[in-house]
């Protein structure tokens, strides 16, 4: 149907440009004119008299051509001044551009083109000018709404951070982000400017108000419809069909091709299911998911009764995520689904999806579920009123604050005014949890909804799930944090490679596990080495530093005169609830965020506070491994080419070097060359956390930064990374700054501590005395050896 629609498009807008390049040649001489609207000629005639054939002929030209150059030079002047505004970091730039813009889009486009007429000589190259001048604030506007998320989100920081040459940031990044958007625009603002240049005829610019044109055809013979139709419908069919056929084919451009599964077909009984299946709520049978070069999921068999957590656990790219997808009704582009789904008595397919509400879901990234543009409060409160239409205002208010506590974030009107972008990653993740908490789903699919999570809330994750099932809600948790399926998990289901290879009671498979690959997710991480003895005077010092985030037109402050100290070839780890301002410590250290106050230096040399302010050595001395891995790569690009770039651009090695140390350092973090010469979509998030690694590595640097680098990591490959760390810090001398909440993490890893809480360092030092024998109540909660029985501290 898809391919129809194509070709039907390319066929109806065929017909009008071939008249309108070769009618011209066809039309011949001017015949003599006779009555207006008579049935002379096979067409008739128009309003003076002339053959409507032979105008048919001639007047496609003007009109394509006039509005073509028109939407072509708005276009190529509105888009690079709406990539300016949104691209740039100085708001006065931004405001210089778009403000005169705004002032002409006050002005209705009629009375422009009246003003316009008035002052401007006419002919077909005012003409041009004058619509695309109409267009060019209009596409401007949509270009910077369309690029500001792409200009200032976290691709693009991590493409200045590796020094990216701006033809890969502008065109190959942004445009390529928003072609989509500007294809559908172009469709419909083309067809504008068509009527644009009919109606400037009549005010003397361009063609003459008798001259042979389509659009001037339409609104002349217009009077005579009823006498003469063909002088009306054939201009407008043209036009119809250069509108219809001009929207056709942009639109197979802005849709991907996806493989829906096939019908589920019917599974009969058989005695091998367990006890509880009958009775099940969820029920899945020989789930099978097919990509072109692989397997993602393998004959995936389970049910799940209400109230009951099942936890389905495995490596990075066992398949968990996919399986989780398919529950949902929804597949990657490419992959095909079999096998049967069914929901409460319902089949789910990609073709017929649970019902609105039915499922709630928790995805492993939570700013992908966010909307970019809505204040979170505006958000809850919809999601409240379409669950419980008939209730009050001040009862929706109310479900919104139970909900906000039960996720330990706060429930003041500041905060509901908040856009997502204003919240640190473990408060988006908590967020989504509060939307899915709200919609009062029967199946809660939780994708590793504690990654990042500070003890604290991981503790009140666990118990919000516990209560939920309680109610009666059957959840699914996705999870490498082991911590967390001891505390809530019913029954344990796990995959490798796509095939379950072990399932049953929780108690049973994590006391005696049977399959081999169990038994390495389960085994205890081993004791971290002995600390490195480094110089005593430090590598990276941090002093005084103070930083701010924008919130409306004021500042808050974030930071609050922090400093920090860490020696060569040791790791600091920064530890603090979600929102303490860890991660903006770190990007204040990577140049990413400007600090209001205080100093980074690094072996004596002062770096300066922003980021393209600094050399490309410095650059590659100090890189930062991003907590959203996934939004940090070019989606447009494969994984290897990006991994290369740092080595290529700060250490100035050639292509092949570059590609010779991408594949090294892949090799060393686990992942395979034919696995990264992918896009990132097609990448586990496990997988792209490795990928994100490597490629700070890639520059060699001198001080890494991670921010939650093995969060989402099952812990096979979890202490794969830190090993490999380990060894770097031994064989490079690397100096690592860990931002983590993984207590696991921090005592494999970290030589000394800094405890963050609001902006401020409250505790610090040495890891085997803060992890042991911690004084401070805040230090004892984040750091406890169990994160599902921690407790947060009492106020003082």
């Amino acid at each position: 149907m898809r391919r129809l629609r194509t070709l039907t498009g390319a066929l109806l807008l065929a017909v009008p440009l071939a008249l309108a390049v070769f009618g011209p040649l066809l039309a011949g001489e001017a015949g003599d004119r006779t009555f207006p609207f008579s049935g002379d000629g096979p067409l008739g005639t128009d309003f003076v008299g002339r053959d409507v054939g032979q105008q048919v002929l001639l007047g496609g030209r003007s009109v394509v051509v006039v509005a073509v150059c028109a939407t072509l030079l708005a276009y190529l002047v509105g888009v690079p001044v709406g990539l300016l505004a949104a691209a740039t970091r100085r708001r006065w730039v931004d405001e210089l551009l778009m403000r005169p813009l705004d002032l002409m889009l006050a002005v209705p486009s009629l009375l422009l083109l009246i003003l316009l007429a008035a002052t401007a000589p006419p002919g077909p190259l005012t003409l041009v000018g004058i619509v695309a001048l109409i267009g060019l604030p209009e596409i401007a506007r949509i270009t910077r709404a369309a690029a500001l998320p792409l200009a200032h989100g976290t691709a693009m920081e991590a493409m200045r951070l590796y020094r990216e040459t701006w033809w890969r940031r502008g065109p190959g990044y942004i445009g390529t982000g928003i072609r989509r958007i500007l294809l559908a625009d172009a469709g419909v603002r083309f067809i504008g400017a068509i009527y644009l240049v009919a109606t400037a005829s009549f005010l003397g610019i361009g063609v003459a108000p008798d001259a042979a044109d389509w659009a001037v055809m339409v609104d002349r013979n217009r009077t005579g419809l009823f006498l003469q139709p063909w002088a009306v419908a054939v201009p407008a069919a043209l036009i119809i069909c250069l509108a219809v056929g001009l929207n056709l084919v942009t639109d197979r451009m802005l849709v991907t091709p996806a493989v829906p599964s096939p019908a589920p077909p019917p599974v009969p009984a058989t005695t091998g299911d367990r006890p509880h299946a009958q009775n099940a709520l969820l029920q899945v049978r020989e789930l099978t998911a097919l990509a072109v070069d692989r397997t993602l999921v393998d004959g995936v068999s389970f049910s799940l009764p209400a109230g009951e957590i099942l936890a389905v656990i495995g490596a990075s790219g066992s398949g968990k995520t996919t399986t989780a997808r398919a529950l949902l009704g929804e597949v990657a582009p490419g992959v095909t689904l079999t096998g049967s789904i069914t929901l409460a008595g319902q089949p789910v397919t990609t073709v017929s999806p649970p019902r609105p509400g039915t499922v709630g879901y928790v995805p492993q990234q939570p700013g992908t579920a966010l909307n970019p543009v809505r204040r979170i409060g505006a958000v809850l409160h919809e999601i409240a009123r379409h669950q419980t239409p008939e209730d009050s205002r001040s009862a929706h208010r109310s479900a919104v604050t139970a909900t906000l506590e039960h996720v330990s974030l706060p429930t003041d009107r500041r905060f509901l005014r908040r856009f997502p972008h204003q919240l640190s990653g473990g408060q988006q993740q908590r967020l989504v949890i509060a939307h899915a908490l709200l919609a009062h789903a029967v199946l809660l699919i939780a994708d590793e909804p504690t990654t990042g999570q500070d003890a604290i809330t991981r503790n009140a994750v666990a118990r919000e799930l516990t209560k939920l099932a309680r109610d009666g809600i059957a959840v699914i948790l996705l999870s490498h944090d082991l911590h967390l399926v001891r505390a809530v998990a019913d029954r344990i289901l796990v995959l490798h490679r796509g095939a379950a290879v072990e399932s049953g009671p929780a108690a049973e498979v994590l006391a005696v596990p049977q399959h081999r690959h169990t038994q390495q997710l389960l085994a205890t991480p081993p004791a971290g080495p002995p600390a490195v003895v480094g110089e005593d005077r430090p590598l990276l010092r941090v002093t005084g530093l103070s930083a701010a985030h924008r919130d409306g037109g004021r500042h808050r402050d974030v930071l609050r005169d922090v400093s920090v100290s860490v020696p060569a070839g040791q790791c600091l780890a920064v530890v603090g609830r979600s929102g303490s301002g860890k991660t903006t410590l770190a990007r204040c250290i990577a140049g990413l965020h400007p600090a209001r106050t205080g100093q980074v230096i690094l072996a004596e040399h002062r770096l300066a506070a922003q980021l393209d302010q600094r050399q490309p050595h410095e650059l590659g001395a100090v890189q930062y491994v991003f907590q959203d891995a996934r939004a940090s790569f070019n989606p447009y690009r494969p994984v290897l080419d990006q991994i290369a770039g740092p080595a290529r651009r700060l250490r100035d090695a050639t292509p092949d070097q570059a590609r010779h140390t991408a594949l090294h350092l892949l090799e060393r973090v686990g992942l395979a060359e034919h696995t990264v010469i992918q896009r990132p979509d097609r990448l586990s998030g496990g997988e792209l956390h490795r990928a994100a690694l490597a490629r700070a590595l890639a520059s060699e640097p001198r001080v890494l930064i991670c921010d939650e680098t093995t969060a989402g990591l099952d812990s096979v490959t979890r202490h794969g990374i830190l090993t490999l760390l380990d060894e770097l810090r031994r064989t490079l001398g690397l100096t690592v700054v860990m931002i983590s909440h993984d207590r696991d993490v921090v005592a494999h890893l970290a030589d000394h501590i800094a405890v963050l809480d609001d902006g401020t360092v409250v505790d610090s030092g040495p890891a085997d005395a803060l992890l042991n024998h911690a004084h401070h109540p805040l230090t004892r909660a984040l750091l406890h050896i169990d994160p599902a029985t921690a407790a947060a501290p009492s106020n003082p």
